[in-house]
């Protein structure tokens, strides 16, 4: 006997809701991005930033329930080190999804290779 044909969806697949509640907060941090006073931290420790893993972690997972933007120290496959301002929106399996202020784009970036993490610095007024 032969298997059924499979039914083919019309249209594309429907996201599931947390891929949505992620779209949503890239979203919600790009135009906080676009109407935010962009600057520095008020005094950037030289370097990148250094934190111990535990810490780096706790505060990615921190700052996605709060939806504040972080500044990080990140080194690339080729050994590259540079400094991000990233919103995180999703920390699972040894990566973080977060809207990356720097580039201006959502990336994806692996929690090994971040160096350290710093709260940016709080608006005076």
């Amino acid at each position: 006997p032969r298997a059924a044909p499979v039914p083919v969806p019309d249209g594309p697949p429907v996201p599931d809701t947390a891929l949505l509640g992620l779209a949503v907060k890239a979203i919600r941090a790009g135009d906080r991005a676009a109407t935010a006073v962009h600057r520095a931290p008020a005094d950037p420790p030289p370097g990148l930033p250094r934190t111990p893993a535990a810490d780096t972690l706790a505060t990615m997972q921190s700052a996605v329930l709060t939806g504040e933007s972080l500044w990080i120290g990140y080194v690339n496959a080729e050994g590259n080190a540079t400094q991000r301002v990233i919103a995180p929106v999703r920390v699972e399996g040894g990566y973080v999804t977060a809207y990356d202020h720097t580039a201006d784009e959502v990336r994806t970036f692996a929690i090994h290779r971040i160096t350290g993490v710093s709260e940016l610095a709080e608006d005076p007024a």
